[in-house]
């Protein structure tokens, strides 16, 4: 009898504990589908808590963080008196996968607790700083995108939230060229001008081989005189004292360690401290000139979902579900391609995939009958299946309906091809 019960009553404990492990799971589960690039946090004094690095960076070595001088900084210290105030404050980051949150495994990762992307500890900092403010962060970051792509996904992702302060980092994944440095500016411009008019910081951070765009994008910066902050500079100060190896700050070469991190943490916080720590009459208020240092591009930028256009002829092309960030993809695994559509623009990019697996194939791509340029879709050096990228077809000066068509080139030796979307401004 005593036996029968013990069975019985473990019976009964192992079915409870069954439903609790389901419950869990489903909860868990759900929570995920539901991911939100936006985090509400209504007079909580934070979410994800408000410890913030320090004993990192130096006096110095901040001096390093911002050597520009006159920059406006008031509105900046805008948002953070509404914020003092106990107002809703929007704050957005945009940038690749460092402002997403990726953190590679440096060799002295192991040491910390937790491992804090520079966003968490920006963002800690609000919740510590303003604790009965109504703090909405939107982080935009994707990861291995420019500021070419990041212009026509401006709108959608950071100004339809209607953002009071904007953080912008493409220094990493930018390239030291003309057309970047148009492209980034262009997405400058568009945040200062749009409807929201929000503050502006710049962010420069650096690869492991010292790859950086700041040159280019602080001379963008101090034309508008915006806030900016260099990690590349504090970077190559800590590695050239032996302060810590390269190894320690980075252990992929592109994306900070939690070392790297805390050290990018601390050098915002202490920046955005000096600027609380001032009053009224100590901060710069200056216009930002209506010039440009490139020129004006890609206006009413976007990125059309390929079920937004206009298709004449699908060719080999079938609708697809290759990314979760731009859904509705179109995908060509055989045949010729020969898919046809039109769109109305100036300038006119393509949001396609790059492809890992060796499948990836050569496709011509014809706007109005003449050819324009070759998308390679194989990328035999990454390890993403989709590694997404967007590439140049058109500009004009003019603006009008086009016809494109993609083709796969003849001497193409791999077959797919996978359309995220198409890029238009004008």
């Amino acid at each position: 009898m005593n036996m029968k019960r013990i069975k019985l009553i473990s019976a009964k404990q192992f079915t409870a504990w069954c439903i609790i492990f389901s419950l869990v799971f489903v909860t868990i589960f759900y929570s995920l589908l539901s991911v939100t690039d936006t985090v509400i946090a209504a007079g909580t004094g934070g979410i994800k808590g408000t410890r913030l690095p320090a004993g990192y960076v130096t006096q110095e070595q901040m001096k390093l963080a911002y050597p520009w001088k006159d920059l406006d900084e008031g509105a900046v210290y805008d948002v953070m008196r509404k914020a003092q105030d106990g107002q809703k404050v929007t704050i957005a980051l945009i940038g690749g996968s460092i402002t997403k949150g990726t953190i590679s495994m440096g060799s002295r990762d192991g040491t910390f607790r937790d491992k804090f992307t520079y966003a968490d500890y920006f963002s800690n900092w609000w919740y510590k700083t303003f604790p009965k403010a109504d703090l909405r962060f939107v982080n935009a970051g994707i990861s291995a995108t420019d500021s070419y792509l990041g212009v026509h996904r401006l709108q959608a992702d950071v100004l339809d939230k209607k953002p009071d302060l904007v953080v912008v980092e493409f220094a990493v994944n930018d390239q030291q060229t003309y057309f970047h440095k148009q492209t980034y500016e262009n997405l400058v411009r568009t945040l200062l001008d749009s409807d929201s008019k929000p503050a502006v910081m710049l962010l420069f951070l650096a690869k492991a081989n010292g790859h950086t765009c700041q040159i280019q994008q602080a001379q963008i910066g101090k034309h508008y005189r915006l806030p900016m902050l260099s990690y590349a500079n504090v970077m190559k100060d800590l590695v050239s004292k032996g302060i810590y190896t390269m190894d320690e700050l980075t252990g992929d070469a592109v994306h900070p360690s939690a070392l790297g991190s805390a050290v990018i943490g601390e050098m915002i916080v202490r920046y955005l401290d000096n600027i609380h720590n001032k009053s009224v009459g100590q901060v710069i208020r200056k216009k930002a000139p209506k010039t440009y240092v490139t020129s004006r591009m890609y206006k009413n930028a976007q990125v059309k979902s390929c079920k937004n256009i206009n298709i004449k002829n699908s060719g080999t092309f079938a609708p697809s579900q290759k990314s979760r960030i731009f859904p509705d993809n179109l995908t060509s695994k055989k045949g010729s391609g020969s898919l046809t559509f039109t769109v109305t623009c100036k300038n006119l990019g393509l949001l396609y995939a790059r492809q890992s697996d060796g499948k990836g194939g050569e496709f011509d791509i014809y706007v109005d009958g003449r050819k324009v340029t070759t998308l390679d879709a194989d990328y035999p050096e990454g390890r993403l299946n989709n590694y997404l990228t967007g590439a140049v077809c058109y500009s004009s000066k003019v603006k009008k309906s086009h016809t494109i068509r993609i083709v796969k080139n003849k001497k193409s030796a791999g077959s797919e091809l996978t359309i995220f979307g198409v890029l238009v401004s004008g």
